[in-house]
């Protein structure tokens, strides 16, 4: 007796049969899918950028062969190019797919502002908390980016300063969230970046001052800050 015999002759055989490879195929096809996207994670980042008196001797330079908000510092040999420096910080708000967190005490940064008007544009999920007084300083990106449509919130109903300077991109808990809110199943490949430091996101913090700022994909470092961010967020909701 052959093999269409047998399933002639016995249904129920050949159609628990026929579920059981679909099964183990539509399994096979996910693992594979799996391991091509573990393979297509975005770059992974570790460093710390410092901003110190050696990174103004190309700032002029600089400025006369772009702008202020372009500046053109690829070819620029100064290993403390505070500009360069800043446009790492640019190139990973950039690469972000899902979502930028920002929790930032001061930010007058044109270049930053950009950034993030690009992550909007392509359709990343933003969110803002920053201090009650300095969102409405002069020069402020704050409020031009809340009037973009990113929510913005903070502890504008005390007197407590919001002095964090941090930002998760892609965070892993916020990109699930989203993904559920979308019904997405398979997510484009993303790396959880951490930037945080001292420096505000202005030209005198990246430019004039003594500062440092820590850019890395470590999971857990990542994580922690994007559960903070959480926290405050619900923690600084304004009940009407």
């Amino acid at each position: 007796m052959n093999i269409v015999e047998i399933f002639e002759s016995h249904p129920i055989v050949a159609t628990v049969t026929v579920f059981a490879s679909t099964g183990l195929a539509a399994e096979l096809i996910v693992t594979a899918i799996k391991y091509l996207r573990s393979k297509t994670r975005r770059r992974r980042v570790h460093e710390v950028l410092f901003f110190n008196e050696l990174g103004e001797i190309c700032y002029k330079e600089h400025q006369s062969q772009g702008t202020q908000s372009a500046p053109k510092t690829f070819e620029c040999k100064n290993k403390h190019c505070s500009l360069r420096q800043l446009e790492k910080i640019t190139m990973l708000i950039d690469e972000a797919q899902y979502s930028i967190d920002i929790c930032i005490y001061t930010f007058t940064c044109t270049d930053l502002f950009l950034a993030i008007n690009r992550a909007l544009d392509r359709g990343v999920s933003i969110r803002m908390i920053s201090d009650h007084e300095m969102a409405y300083s002069s020069k402020s990106k704050v409020l031009k980016l809340a009037n973009l449509g990113v929510p913005l919130r903070g502890p504008f109903t005390t007197k407590s300063m919001m002095h964090h300077k941090f930002c998760v991109i892609d965070g892993v808990a916020r990109v699930q969230e989203i993904m559920g809110l979308k019904k997405c199943k398979w997510p484009r490949p993303y790396e959880s970046v951490l930037i945080s430091g001292s420096v505000n996101w202005t030209y005198n913090g990246f430019v004039g001052n003594f500062e440092n700022c820590t850019i890395t994909s470590d999971e857990i470092l990542a994580c922690q800050f994007q559960e903070e961010f959480n926290r405050m967020w619900k923690a600084f909701l304004v009940k009407e």
